[in-house]
């Protein structure tokens, strides 16, 4: 099959996603291209394609960008000499890269928030939902709720999680977040006494100071984190739908460790 048809199909699936203005779409290689072999992780980074293209990809399916910004339309970023040098990789290697990040941000029950709330062992509908945000019932102190995250991020890679506020509060709900949208305002107003929240999805001026003021407690983790259980569904979907193809999960998880 050709990879333009992977991306048909997730047009047809994606009916939430505004196609016009979306950065879903191919970022190099021809969409042409016959696939027989799909990578799939969470960013296309040097070293993730390197991994790919050993393995005999012909597709690169990512969630964030290829080059650094939301749309991958920004040239300046090949001033720097290591985005040229991963550019020449990829037009060298005929590698086809495709972005699914609208979709797959909202894909009910499978998608990045779905699969970051199953991860963290919240199942069933949330108590409260807005878009990309979901709240649920939690019994216990924040001590007991960043336990809970640490422990089940842990084979993520991440090792340590931060939190914003007295470890001993009492913890009745629970909102959860992903990726560089996890905002306070929208958290709170699902009824949270305490937040999930990401590393890329909260500034500490901001939402930090909102969380000390308000006394509603923050537990913070890796952007990649978050997401990573969303794109490990990405994979196994794919293989579902298009079982003549051999998928692959590159795993990212967190990107970086505790010193």
């Amino acid at each position: 099959m050709k990879a333009v048809e992977i991306y048909e199909h997730f047009k047809s699936v994606g009916t939430w996603v505004d196609w016009e203005h979306s950065c879903d779409a191919f970022k190099a290689g021809d969409p042409e291209t016959e696939v027989r072999r799909v990578a799939v992780a969470w960013q296309a980074t040097l070293p993730a394609l390197r991994d790919a293209v050993a393995g005999g990809a012909d597709l690169f399916i990512t969630h964030e960008p290829t080059f650094y910004v939301h749309m991958d339309d920004e040239p300046r970023v090949f001033e720097h000499a290591f985005a040229r040098e991963k550019k020449r990789f990829i037009e060298h290697s005929g590698l086809v890269i495709y972005r699914c990040h609208d979709v797959w941000d909202r894909m009910p029950e499978i998608g990045i928030l779905d699969s970051w709330a199953r991860q963290l062992g919240f199942s069933g509908p949330p108590a409260a939902s807005a878009t990309f945000h979901a709240a649920y019932p939690f019994r216990g102190t924040l001590s007991d709720l960043a336990e809970r995250v640490r422990q089940r991020t842990e084979p993520l890679g991440q090792q340590r999680v931060w939190i914003l506020g007295e470890p001993d509060v009492p913890v009745s709900r629970v909102a959860l977040g992903t990726g560089a949208i996890t905002d306070f305002g929208t958290m709170l107003s699902l009824g949270a006494d305490a937040m999930v929240v990401t590393d890329d999805g909260i500034a500490f001026w901001s939402a930090g100071c909102q969380a000390a003021d308000s006394g509603v407690p923050l537990v913070i983790v890796n952007h990649a984190t978050a997401e990573e259980p969303g794109m490990r569904n990405l994979a196994r979907y794919l293989q579902s739908v298009f079982p003549a193809l051999e998928v692959r999960h590159i795993p990212m998880g967190c990107l970086y460790s505790a010193v």
